[in-house]
């Protein structure tokens, strides 16, 4: 057993097989029906895994960096044609969008004006839709206001968790308080006790406090929370990184422990596999996932080789081990050990 192996299995191998998910799959490009020659990005799923919506810099938007969404019939029919989500876009960057679990509200960050700062600087901004299911049915959006768009910092990449056995709301996001530095974001959390749509119109989410747990000396940014609340994807290019931005791993054993360090993905996907195994990360960038609801498939981005222009949208899977594949998962792994 190599030393590397050694040191991670201590800390996670009980963890993953209390999990019982297998190793994420080599990812696959999704195809030039979704991706342009243009950067295709930040992508979030409904619940359903009917709706994807995306940003993208390709052209036929309000802008610069703009909203997309595409749609399928069933979670096994392809990708239909992406669409611009007009009535959310602006002439300014609109993006990182993160859908609700009840699909009525969507975050995203934004440039325009309006907001607590100069233009300019990214800010917090949320939609909400009557219809979950009516795509193109949003509210015009407004800022989430002065408690979590401090002056002076930037603040993006919203991803929203909600624990259904306390009832509190989560929204984790990344600020950079010295905006000029990319790598000065950090990964910050704030909460909030009410309904979601309190929490959002009448300002009540509170102020923001950084997951000391998460964050690194350099860039660390869009998550993606299991709705469990046990795993979090986090973007990071901190020691350890394959490439440009990796895809890193935390995972805990109860929604209210507090986050453990993460580890990169595929260190993860190593202590799972008896021989050889799917690498996720690239020597590219890879990152801001999209977790589906069930835990078994992601979707991020990647400007690895290969694909159709800037930053393309990549998929990977994994199988849920139930009844004998757990029993030989357990059993590779105390030969590996």
């Amino acid at each position: 057993m190599s030393l590397r192996f050694g040191i991670f299995a201590v800390l996670i191998c009980s963890g993953a097989l209390g999990q019982q998910f297998g190793p994420w799959s080599t990812p696959v490009n999704l195809g030039q029906t979704i991706n342009s020659a243009s950067d295709d990005m930040h992508p979030t799923l409904s619940k359903d895994g009917l709706t994807m919506v995306f940003s993208s810099i390709r052209p036929g938007g309000a802008g610069k960096i703009d909203l997309w969404v595409t749609e399928r019939d069933s979670v096994d029919s392809p990708w239909q044609a992406p669409q611009d989500l007009t009535m959310l876009n602006s002439p300014f960057d609109d993006h990182a969008p993160s859908l609700t679990s009840n699909g009525h509200w969507l975050f995203f960050y934004s440039t325009r004006p309006g907001g607590c700062n100069e233009n300019g600087r990214t800010e917090l901004w949320a939609a909400h839709r009557q219809n979950k299911r009516d795509d193109f049915g949003w509210d015009p959006p407004f800022n989430l206001g002065c408690t979590l768009n401090i002056t002076g910092a930037d603040e993006g990449a919203p991803s929203f968790w909600s624990d259904d056995e306390t009832g509190t709301l989560y929204l984790y996001f990344a600020r950079n308080l010295t905006p000029a530095n990319g790598n000065g974001l950090d990964i910050f959390v704030t909460t909030c006790a009410s309904d979601l749509d309190n929490c959002n119109r009448q300002g009540l989410w509170g102020e923001a406090t950084p997951v000391a747990q998460l964050n690194s000396p350099l860039r660390d940014t869009r998550t993606a929370i299991s709705r469990d609340g046990l795993e979090m994807i986090v973007t990071s290019n901190r020691t350890g990184t394959a490439g440009g931005l990796d895809l890193w791993l935390s995972s805990r054993a109860s929604a209210q422990d507090p986050w453990p360090i993460p580890i990169n993905l595929d260190l993860d996907n190593q202590n799972k596999c008896a021989e050889s195994c799917p690498v996720v990360n690239s020597p590219s960038n890879d990152g801001a996932v999209a977790l589906s609801w069930d835990r078994q498939t992601m979707i991020f981005y990647s400007n690895r080789p290969g694909g159709f222009g800037g930053n393309d949208l990549y998929m990977s899977t994994r199988q849920k081990l139930t009844g004998e594949n757990v029993r030989q998962f357990s059993f590779d792994r105390k030969i590996e050990h």
